[in-house]
C-alpha cells in the first residue's frame, strides 16, 4: 500500500510526533510511504533520510502553489491515499479523482477546513463522537490509537546533568510551554506542596519550550522554587528522559488524547492528570492514574501529593497503566488499523470500520 503523508508544522510537538512515528511504522511494515513537509520545518531532520520525502511551501492557507504542487504529487508518485494531518494541510490537499484523501484530526479543529476529505482519522473516542455531532457520516470517522515505540536508548541526560541529586523525588513534566498545556497550574501546585516527602526533598522537571517561558521563568522565581524547579527548554527524545522520574505529571488545560500520558506508561511511571479530554478518555482514576480537576492548581497539588507521598499506591497506576499501554497502544494495531482503512479506501468502498483502535 502507497500512502503519501502531509504536515504543514515548523516546530516539533505531540502531533508532529505522532507524524514521524506512522509514517515510520508504516513504512518499517513494508508499505511505500512518503512524506510532504516544508523544506525549512524541524521535521526534516525528524525523519531522517530513510522516509522518501517531498518539500511543499504550505506558507498559509491560500497557498495556490502548494495545492498544484501536492495535486501533481499524488498524480504523477501514483499514490492511491493521501493523508492529511491537521488543518492547513488538509485545507490545501484536493485530492485528484481515483485518490482516497484521509485527514487525521488531534484535537478539536475548526471543522470548515476538513469537510472535503473522504474519510477522518482520530486519535479518541470522544473526537468521533465530537465530529459526528457536527455532521461527518459515522461510518467515514474513524478512531485510531497513537501509539508509542518502545525506546530502549538511555536518557540524554542524567539527573546530576542538570544538578538533581540522586535520592530526590522527581516529578517529571513535558510539552509546549503554552497556556494550554497548564504548566502554570503545575507550580502554582508545586508551590502548595512541602518541600520534602517521606524525608526526600522533591524537584520538578519540566521540560519544553514556548511563548510562556519568560512568564513561568518569573512565577518559578516569584513562588520561591527557583532550587528545585529544573526547566530544560526543548529536549531531543525528552520521553527517554521521563525514566529519570519518580511521577509524571499532566497538568493540561486542554488535551485532546496527551502522548505524554502514554510515555508515561511505557516507561512505568504514575501519572497524575487533569480531567482533560484526553485525561478522561485514557485514565480511570486509581486505577491507572490519578485525576484532578482542570485548571485548579489546589486539586491538582492534593493528587500530586497523594502520589508522592504513597509508594504503594504509585507501583500500583504505574502497573495498571502500563498494562493498559500494553494492551491498547501497540505500533502493529495502530499499522494494521491504518492499512486495512486504506485498503478499504483503495478499492472504493464507501464504508470504513468505525472503530480501528486495539483492544
Amino acid at each position: 500500500m502507497r500512502s503519501l503523508h502531509l504536515i504543514a508544522s515548523l516546530n516539533m510537538g505531540g502531533a508532529e510526533n505522532s507524524f514521524v512515528r506512522a509514517v515510520r511504522a508504516l513504512s518499517n511494515a513494508g508499505h511505500i510511504t512518503a512524506a510532504a513537509v516544508r523544506p525549512s520545518s524541524a521535521l526534516v531532520a525528524a525523519l531522517g533520510t530513510h522516509t522518501p520525502r517531498y518539500d511543499v511551501s504550505l506558507r498559509n492557507y491560500a497557498d495556490l502553489s502548494s495545492v498544484l504542487r501536492i495535486r501533481r504529487l499524488l498524480r504523477d508518485e501514483d499514490f492511491p491515499v493521501v493523508q492529511t494531518w491537521a488543518s492547513r494541510a488538509t485545507w490545501l490537499t484536493h485530492a485528484p479523482r481515483g485518490v482516497a484523501h484521509v485527514a487525521r484530526l488531534g484535537g478539536r479543529y475548526r471543522l470548515f477546513y476538513f469537510r472535503h476529505a473522504h474519510a477522518w482519522v482520530v486519535n479518541t473516542r470522544g473526537l468521533r463522537e465530537w465530529m459526528i455531532s457536527r455532521g461527518f457520516p459515522a461510518h467515514a470517522v474513524t478512531h485510531i490509537d497513537n501509539f508509542v515505540p518502545s525506546d530502549p536508548a538511555p536518557p540524554p541526560f542524567s539527573r546530576a546533568d542538570l544538578g538533581i541529586p540522586d535520592d530526590v523525588l522527581l516529578t517529571v513534566a513535558l510539552g509546549r510551554l503554552v497556556v494550554k498545556k497548564g504548566f502554570q497550574d503545575l507550580l502554582e501546585a508545586m508551590a502548595q506542596l512541602p518541600r520534602s516527602v517521606g524525608g526526600r526533598e522533591h524537584h520538578l522537571l519540566l521540560m519544553g519550550d514556548g511563548v510562556l517561558r519568560e512568564s513561568l521563568v518569573e512565577q518559578i522565581t516569584r513562588l520561591g522554587l527557583g532550587d528545585r524547579v529544573h526547566l530544560t527548554g526543548w529536549v531531543d527524545r525528552a520521553a527517554a528522559a521521563l525514566a529519570l522520574g519518580d511521577v509524571m505529571v499532566c497538568p493540561s488545560r486542554i488535551e485532546p488524547l496527551g502522548n505524554v500520558i502514554l510515555e508515561a506508561w511505557n516507561k512505568g511511571l504514575p501519572v497524575v492528570s487533569t480531567r482533560s479530554d484526553g485525561g478522561s478518555e485514557l485514565i480511570d482514576d486509581r486505577d491507572n492514574g490519578l485525576l484532578c480537576d482542570v485548571a485548579d492548581p489546589a486539586a491538582l497539588a492534593r493528587s500530586w501529593s497523594e502520589a508522592l507521598s504513597d509508594q504503594t499506591l504509585r507501583e500500583h497506576i504505574a502497573g495498571r497503566g502500563l498494562e493498559r499501554f500494553r494492551a491498547r497502544f501497540s505500533e502493529r494495531a495502530t499499522v494494521d488499523a491504518y492499512v486495512n482503512l486504506y485498503q478499504r479506501l483503495a478499492r472504493g468502498q464507501a464504508r470504513v470500520p468505525e472503530s480501528s483502535s486495539a483492544r
